[in-house]
């Protein structure tokens, strides 16, 4: 908690130091500006003015920096962000004239410069220079933040790396383990002799199973066609080992085939549909997968029939290895805005796992 909180104050005050800086030199730089109206003033008294004037461009920064986070960031809107700071540059810097005005007749008692008064003035040289000065705290800012996410970014890339090597030995032991596949090739074996034909298609899916297990594991990403096969292979086995109990229904729309997405992303989900869906009951059951695209995003669900989540059960607290990974992952690839996992279950009604990342095609 300690280190959160360290890290959050960090964060805060990172931008503050040259923040700092940069107005204390524009200060000084601009004091050497010709007064207004032509009066002569001493370098003192043309000081004072440069420090009224410019801290309440400083008040304000914060403000125009919160404008620019809500501004859309991806690389098809750089123009419209452009065009939007060009209106956003003369609104603030009319507001910085009029409060300037205002602070200069407060603090300096030059009664004539207010409100109306001083913007007029400004005409003449001093608000296309704000106008500069807005531009130019557009520029810093946006020139900081891209230093700020490299460095970001080499972190996530290092931490991604370990938790890539940490999944690839997870999806080892929980797709392949021992007891996965005890069970497929016990199924089999229970067909060899009553129904050849079966056993076969059984040995074909996990041939298959194995084959997409070995050839991707070391993909960070892969198209949703081929984690969707993979999905098939291991509800196929699935159903032969269920018989007639499971059925099993997957679902994705054509035009979304070649979104990528995390390899392995839906098989912990899937296999914890079927394990606690079907296993604790002796009744029918079926598992749903669905993917689609919505608004810029690729939505994938997993939803089982099964007897739901226990009473109280919670994400953070009661997810096992395999979702928890999934989790971490995720917001590793796609930080913790672009991205969502949610659990959702009813007594009696099965467990819905929803998620969703950027979706973009190789």
């Amino acid at each position: 908690m300690e280190l959160l909180t360290e890290k959050w104050w960090r964060r805060q005050l990172d931008p503050l130091l040259p923040g700092v800086f940069f107005w204390l030199v524009l200060i000084v730089v601009m004091s050497t500006q010709i007064a207004p109206a032509g009066r002569e003033l001493t370098w003192e008294q043309a000081l004072r003015r440069s420090v009224l004037s410019w801290t309440v461009w400083a008040l304000l920064t914060p403000l125009i920096i919160k404008v620019d986070q809500w501004l859309p960031v991806s690389r098809d809107s750089l123009f419209k962000r452009f065009a939007l700071h060009v209106p956003l540059s003369l609104f603030f810097t009319t507001i910085k004239q009029l409060l300037a005005g205002d602070v200069m007749a407060l603090f300096l008692k030059s009664g004539p410069e207010q409100s109306i008064d001083s913007l007029t003035v400004s005409f003449k040289g001093t608000f296309q220079a704000n106008v500069l000065a807005y531009w130019i705290v557009i520029f810093l800012y946006n020139i900081f933040e891209y230093q700020r996410h490299l460095k970001e970014h080499e972190i996530r890339t290092a931490e991604l790396k370990r938790l890539a090597s940490q999944a690839r030995l997870e999806i080892l032991r929980a797709q392949l383990h021992p007891h996965f596949l005890f069970n497929a090739l016990n199924t089999i074996s229970a067909h060899v002799e009553r129904n050849p034909r079966t056993s076969r298609q059984m040995l074909e899916e996990l041939e298959q199973l194995l084959r997409l297990s070995l050839e991707h594991s070391q993909e960070q990403e892969v198209p949703l066609a081929q984690e969707i096969a993979f999905v098939k292979h291991y509800l196929e086995i699935q159903k032969a080992r269920f018989e007639e109990r499971l059925t099993a229904m997957v679902e994705a729309d054509r035009d979304i085939l070649q979104a990528l997405v995390p390899t392995f992303i839906l098989q912990p989900i899937v296999e914890n549909a079927v394990l606690y869906g079907m296993s604790p009951r002796l009744e029918k059951g079926s598992v749903e997968v669905r993917a689609w695209r919505d608004n810029g995003k690729l939505r994938m669900m997993v939803q089982d029939d099964g007897p739901g989540l226990p009473q109280g059960w919670d994400l953070d607290e009661g997810a096992g290895i395999g979702i928890s990974n999934t989790r971490e992952r995720l917001r590793q690839l796609y930080g913790d805005r672009d991205q969502t996992f949610e659990i959702s279950s009813e007594p009696g009604k099965g467990v819905r796992v929803e998620l969703s990342i950027p979706f973009r095609e190789r």
